[in-house]
């Protein structure tokens, strides 16, 4: 039988726009954010943090937005997710614009106010053709009668934040420091304010920032073996940086939702399936403790205020006067991850942890679990009670032959915690519309239900398959009985 999904359930696919707009087209290269500058520099190549390849060579979603939107109509999708380039848009500073920042004791902006002629003021920095040019595109998604969500922000920072080569050379010499400067904070909630001005009456959903555990994880604590910008490898600083994107988070959140009460606005957190190896105390309690230091603990303080900053698992700061929350929780998911309890008396117990090869191995090494969709999804809504919704699913899989049994499998086990979990999922967004650029492993790795390179892209079998999932709104399972 097939296990249906509700007549509103938001079924589509996903892009961001740093990882498809370019494509060596006119308009279409954005090079004044910190990951143009990271991936192109010479420096930063041979060091072989990233792979060398360049998002130019992309499929330029900015001038063939409309073939690549009808891709997504054709597959029955009723809903895409896509994202706007902040360097795109702000080039120039907008430090020099005053607002009324309201900030705590340690400086943290918790809330802001603007001035009547405020937009007019971003309006005079703005890249106003790329301000039109994303109206454009939006207004052609809702033409095509799809539902839209929009992320603020997906990972470039304007290179007037974050000068990331300058960062990686010396962090304590660098200026631009990115989410690691608190100053970051009001600026990213000028930009928000500016776009939802600009945008709002396209957007059903807002999403503020993806996968901020991402950002500090693999840019400030492993960013040495990541290869994210910028590159280093900080444990107080990662602290800091989570820090200040939960008050990001925060401060976009009061912002869509003060101007637009009725609006939707939500968080997101990459949430992998930690899985303990053995059944035994010792390993329960280090794959507990993983999964709180990777993803809950940013959840804790974004939605809370309550923070962590010695990773004990005791709160040292409690805020939640400073805090709004969220009105659905994102999750992003790729894979399980087993880990190991290491039986080491001379290291703290709380880094008494490895995490084992995958099993079932995608392109990029990720162990393809779809029962751990099911797994995380009633995970966090049973521990934070918001409504799911899935914003990223994917497998990197060159050759495609796995991609079709990795859609099916996760959106039955999707569908396992909706209807016996009782998991509110609002939504699935397939990873990815079209293969793109992949951040510092270039175009090595391959996600899309559309295959190809610079701009020549064919569906495949599992775009086919998936087309047949989203006009039924359900997926097929031999062993399901709905009674």
């Amino acid at each position: 039988m097939i296990r249906k999904f509700p007549d509103k359930f938001m079924i589509g696919t996903a892009i961001s726009p740093f990882q498809v707009e370019m494509g060596r087209s006119e308009g279409s290269i954005s090079q004044d954010s910190d990951w143009y500058k990271w991936v192109h520099s010479e420096t930063i190549i041979k060091k072989t943090y990233v792979s060398g390849d360049f998002p130019d060579d992309g499929p330029n979603f900015w001038n063939d937005y409309r073939k690549y939107v009808d891709y997504a109509i054709s597959m029955g999708n009723n809903s895409i997710r896509i994202g706007i380039d902040w360097a795109r848009i702000f080039k120039k500073t907008t430090e020099n614009i005053t607002v009324k920042e309201i900030t705590n004791e340690k400086g943290d902006v918790y809330d802001m106010e603007f001035q009547d002629n405020f937009i007019e003021q971003m309006d005079a920095i703005a890249d106003r053709q790329a301000v039109d040019h994303y109206k454009e595109i939006m207004a052609y998604v809702k033409s095509r009668g799809l539902k839209l969500v929009l992320t603020a922000y997906h990972w470039p920072l304007p290179l007037w934040l974050h000068d990331p080569v300058l960062c990686n050379k010396d962090f304590s010499e660098c200026r631009e420091k990115g989410w690691a400067d608190k100053k970051s904070i009001p600026e990213f909630g000028k930009y928000v304010y500016y776009i939802n001005k600009k945008f709002n009456e396209y957007v059903d959903i807002w999403h503020t920032i993806n996968e901020p555990n991402i950002i500090a994880i693999n840019g400030y604590l492993y960013g040495n073996l990541e290869g994210f910008p910028p590159g280093i490898s900080d444990f107080k600083v990662t602290i800091e940086v989570l820090r200040n994107l939960a008050y990001a988070h925060n401060i976009a959140y009061k912002i869509i939702k003060g101007e637009n009460p009725d609006s939707t606005v939500g968080i997101n957190v990459a949430v992998p399936y930690f899985q303990p190896e053995l059944d035994t105390p010792k390993n329960k309690f280090i794959n507990e403790y993983v999964s709180y230091v990777f993803y809950k603990l940013y959840l804790d303080s974004a939605l809370y205020g309550n923070f962590d900053s010695s990773l004990s698992g005791i709160y040292n700061e409690s805020r939640p006067r400073e805090f709004a929350g969220t009105d659905f929780i994102g999750i992003d998911y790729y894979s399980r991850i087993i880990v190991r309890y290491v039986d080491n008396d001379n290291v703290d117990i709380r880094y008494r942890f490895a995490f084992l090869p995958c099993k079932n191995c995608s392109d990029n090494y990720l162990d393809i679990y779809p029962e751990g969709i099911r797994v995380v999804a009633a995970s966090l809504f049973n521990q934070y009670r918001k409504p799911i919704i899935i914003l990223e699913n994917g497998v990197a899989d060159a050759t495609g032959k796995n991609r079709k049994e990795f859609i099916e499998r996760h959106l039955i086990e999707l569908h396992k915690a909706m209807k016996e979990d009782f998991v509110p999922v609002k939504g699935y967004f397939h990873w990815s519309l079209m293969d793109n650029f992949e951040w510092a492993r270039g175009y090595k790795d391959r996600f899309g239900l559309y295959t190809g390179d610079k701009g020549e892209y064919k569906p495949t079998e599992a775009s086919e398959y998936y087309s047949k999932i989203c006009h039924e709104m359900g997926v097929f399972d031999e062993n399901y009985r709905d009674y």
